[in-house]
Order: structure tokens, then C-alpha cells, then sequence
């Protein structure tokens, strides 16, 4: 793959620690058979969370997904050599004594490529590599030797946006699984503009 060197190196960073207006979000490949491709293809939404693992707050990213972060995370400040790097967004779990945290970054990968190339490529360094469809978003989970993670492709800017959460553990998982199934795209999520609604109205009323 196009820039694939630089984008293992962005993962390896992500596991040690610019959007169109219009983004186009990967999906299958139109020339894929469809049933193969729904053979292959896991369906997660956000409703199938018998609950959430944590208190979150929604964050929306300017490419135009949004997910739904651990309230009580400190978000890290971004040094301009990371954000150099791609690194989108940094946060931390204050209470951790493992260092527990997350990472989100932006990786110049070209138009070529789509979720099947992405998916084979990520399978040849990692594990549990799965295709995913999550809220409508084509994306690849996978975990590495420390992290869990899940990469998904903006088409027309040709960028791979990829969030990691580590280091791995019983107590980590559901969070990485609450994380990561609440990617969707910011025009569609319902629940965060109710939520901003609410909240402009509280400060509306409040003044």
C-alpha cells in the first residue's frame, strides 16, 4: 500500500503512548459480490451495548465522525512533533496506575485502497484483524501487542483515521468496545445533536 511504512510507524507510536467538508466514508467495494461481502462484513451500532462501560461525553472530529470518550479522561496536549505525525487527539484516564489511554490519528494512505486492501495490509503485522461495519462506517478492527484498534478510510482525501486504546486488559476491553462501536458519522448522530440542543437550552435559560 501507498505510505504503508509510515502508517505501521503511526501505529507503533499510537500503541506507545485535515477532512474534506464533504468527507466520503469508505465502503464495500461496489465491484464486491454483496453477499460475500455481508459474509465478511460484522454489523455493530451502538444499540447492541446492553450498557455503556463508562460515562462518556461525545467528541466530534473535524473530518465528521464523532465517539463517545470517558468523561473523566484528561485530554493530553499534542506536541507539534506529534501532530507532525497525524496525531488528531490524545487522552488519558487520570486514575489509572497502567497509563491508561487513547489516541486518534490521520494518515495520508491515497485513494486506491479500500476496506478489503486496508483489512489484508493491517493482517499482515496484527491479530484479530475483522472487516467491520459500525453505524454505517466501513472500518478494521485488530489489536496489537498492546493495543486494541480500529482503522477506517475518508475515500475522497484518501486519509485512514486510526483510534488505539492500550494497554490491553480484562478491565480494558469493554471500554475499547464501547469506544469503538460508537464511531459514527457526526451528521448522523442523532443522540450527541439532542444533547447539544439540551445543553444550549439549559444556557439559554440559565442567562
Amino acid at each position: 500500500m501507498k505510505n504503508w511504512k509510515k502508517v505501521m510507524a503511526m501505529l507503533c507510536a499510537a500503541a506507545m503512548v485535515t477532512g474534506s467538508s464533504a468527507p466520503v466514508w469508505a465502503e464495500a467495494d461496489a465491484a464486491e459480490d454483496t453477499e460475500a461481502a455481508d459474509d465478511e462484513i460484522t454489523e455493530l451500532t451502538m444499540d447492541m451495548l446492553d450498557e455503556a462501560a463508562y460515562e462518556g461525553t461525545w467528541l466530534s472530529f473535524e473530518p465528521g465522525f464523532d465517539l463517545y470518550v470517558p468523561s473523566n479522561w484528561d485530554v493530553l496536549e499534542i506536541s507539534d512533533e506529534d501532530a507532525a505525525d497525524g496525531v488528531m487527539f490524545q487522552a488519558q484516564d487520570p486514575d489509572s496506575e497502567e497509563g491508561v489511554n487513547m489516541v486518534v490519528t490521520a494518515t495520508d494512505v491515497g485513494t486506491e485502497y479500500d476496506l478489503y486492501s486496508m483489512a489484508d495490509e493491517l493482517a499482515t503485522e496484527y491479530e484479530d484483524v475483522e472487516k467491520v461495519c459500525i453505524n454505517g462506517l466501513y472500518a478494521v478492527s485488530f489489536e496489537t501487542e498492546s493495543t486494541y484498534g480500529i482503522a477506517f478510510l475518508e475515500d475522497a482525501e484518501g486519509m485512514m483515521y486510526n483510534v488505539q486504546i492500550g494497554p490491553k486488559s480484562d478491565d480494558i476491553q469493554p471500554i475499547a468496545e464501547t469506544l469503538f462501536v460508537s464511531l459514527i458519522k457526526t451528521e448522523d448522530n442523532v443522540e450527541n445533536a439532542e444533547a447539544e440542543t439540551d445543553a444550549a437550552a439549559d444556557e439559554e435559560a440559565a442567562n
